[in-house]
């Protein structure tokens, strides 16, 4: 009778084990889960493993199936042009690779610029909640992380994605191109307090944990003023911590939005980022006031 095959997990921890550098007792710490992006795959390493770190990324690279790179996560994403925190740790160390999802395609160098797998569902509910005609402004556009798809799968729709970091331009210009957008999605180069269109969309993409005051202002003035619209921003929160823009809304409506107010604000969490803090997204509907 055949032995049941080994799932790629078991078959990494036994060529760990069958290689013997690793310490038995920090088996159990070997990574059970990765991501994916395109053809790189991330682990995270509990640091009590890092002096074996190139091995054990071999290892993964051996034991996951189409993979050319491993890296691991040693950092958070930092700085307005989004940095992610990874390291290489084995197989090629050219990191641009063709990530597919949702029936698009994305060019991305996963190991410089951020894409997150853990905000699929999201995407999905966008392309979900948008309707054809729609006019939508993503003010971090990245590669197109959130606006390429809503863009593919909504033909009637017009996007205006800026982007203030260079090299991810590059590739939001090349995703554009590859998923046959030209027609219907612009890229703007740019910082969004200073080149985001005004009075013109019914929907604006803020997917940027730190977001200032600033930024809500300029999202505000991009809806249009006849009707306003819909602004999703995205943060970090804790249980003992909930935290929305509601109030800093409020107040610049109050303050510089005479003919907006606030219809109603629903938050949503998108995905754990560490024990107790949570990805959020606030869906923060404005209309005109009668």
């Amino acid at each position: 009778m055949l032995s049941p095959r080994k799932t790629p997990f078991e078959y990494i921890k036994q060529s760990v084990e069958n290689e013997g550098y690793l310490p038995t007792e920090l088996i159990a710490r070997l990574p059970k889960h990765w991501r994916r992006i395109g053809t790189v795959g991330i682990i995270e390493l509990h640091t009590s493993l890092w002096p074996w770190k190139e091995k054990i990324g071999q290892n993964y690279l051996s034991g996951i199936s189409e993979l050319s790179t491993i890296m691991q996560k040693v950092g958070v994403t930092t700085t307005t042009i989004r940095t992610p925190g990874y390291e290489v740790l084995a197989g090629n160390p050219d990191t641009v690779t063709l990530h597919k999802e949702l029936g698009c395609k994305f060019w991305i160098d996963a190991l410089r610029l951020t894409f997150s797998t853990g905000n699929h569902a999201e995407r999905q509910r966008l392309i979900k909640i948008t309707t054809e005609g729609e006019q939508i402004i993503d003010m971090f556009a990245c590669v197109g992380n959130l606006s390429v798809p809503i863009s593919v799968h909504h033909p009637t729709v017009e996007v205006k994605g800026v982007e203030i970091n260079s090299y991810a331009y590059s590739f939001l210009e090349k995703n554009i191109q590859v998923n046959h957008l030209k027609e219907r999605y612009q890229p703007i180069f740019g910082d969004n307090q200073t080149h985001t269109p005004i009075n013109w969309a019914d929907r604006v993409l803020m997917g940027y944990f730190e977001l200032t005051p600033r930024q809500l202002e300029v999202a505000l003035q991009a809806l249009k003023q006849d009707q306003g619209g819909i602004v999703h921003t995205h943060g970090l929160t804790t249980a003992r911590q909930p935290f929305n823009w509601r109030q800093t809304i409020e107040k610049l409506i109050l303050e510089k939005f005479p003919y907006f107010q606030l219809k109603d604000t629903k938050q949503r969490v998108i995905k754990s980022i560490a024990p107790g803090v949570h990805h959020f997204v606030d869906d923060i509907h404005i209309i005109r006031k009668n």
